[in-house]
């Protein structure tokens, strides 16, 4: 019994070894995540968006429109503003649910989830974008990849997101590069094999309702070189309250 008690010690201690770093890694990469969504979303935003679609023949468009997130309750609502013909076409999402009014129509349809992963409004961002449904820390195994300095001093650390077995994601892994500060650079999205579908770049930081946060982010999908749809942040507030009506298909087809 006696010569058994050192090898368990030892094999105990194996254990420790190997399995703290990625306890450690995984919560440090939790934690930058959450201070991400902190700083660029918060509890609410109301902003103001520019999108660019860009196309490598001639078909290019751009939109502008204003939305209303509340994170906490995981509701949102866009209208869009210009161009002309798309004016007054609206989304409204409510715990994963996403209706659009289409003004021409007159009616509002609710998107089914095969359309989920279609484009939206003919750009390189999803419809399952816009719903958000699935969190970055409940649904995925983070773990920090590396740690490196940036350009600007200020230090870059890789961290890739691997979905849980059962989780309700679109993704195989995500690869997320971030600012010690919480600030985005470069985000990654593959599908199940493996292979990269499209890349998320965050530039042009600047102060907005008194906080840093990039306000430019182009998306890149890596089957269509030269197409590319880019989004800025031409105005935001941050935890304003909303009032409930915004988040109700009564607002989808409201005149304004």
């Amino acid at each position: 019994m006696w010569l058994r008690a050192p090898a368990q010690i030892f094999a105990a201690l194996a254990i420790l070894l190997l399995t703290a770093p990625p306890v450690l890694a995984d919560a440090a990469a939790d934690d930058l995540i959450r201070q991400m969504e902190d700083r660029t979303r918060a509890e609410t935003n109301i902003a103001t968006y520019r999108m660019q679609v860009v196309r490598a023949g001639d078909d290019d468009r751009e939109f502008r429109m204003q939305s209303w997130d509340d994170r906490a309750g995981e509701r949102s609502f866009i209208h869009i503003l210009e161009p002309r013909r798309d004016a007054d076409t609206t989304f409204l999402k409510v715990e994963g649910n996403l209706w659009m009014y289409l003004p021409r129509l007159e009616r509002d349809i609710k998107i089914p989830p095969a359309m989920m992963l279609n484009s939206w409004m003919g750009s390189d961002f999803t419809n399952d974008d816009l719903v958000r449904e699935s969190s970055a820390i409940e649904d995925y195994t983070n773990t920090i990849l590396a740690r490196e300095p940036g350009p600007d001093g200020i230090e870059r650390i890789t961290i890739e997101s691997i979905p849980h077995p059962d989780a309700p994601v679109v993704w195989g892994k995500v690869v997320l590069q971030i600012r010690s500060d919480g600030i985005p650079v470069r985000q990654q999205f593959f599908d199940e094999d493996g292979v990269l579908v499209r890349t998320m770049v965050f530039e042009d930081v600047a102060e907005m309702d008194g906080r840093l946060l990039p306000t430019r982010m182009t998306m890149l999908p890596a089957d269509k070189p030269g197409d590319s749809t880019v989004l800025f942040i031409e105005q935001a507030l941050f935890d304003q309250p909303i009032a409930a009506e915004v988040f109700t298909r009564a607002n989808l087809s409201r005149r304004r």
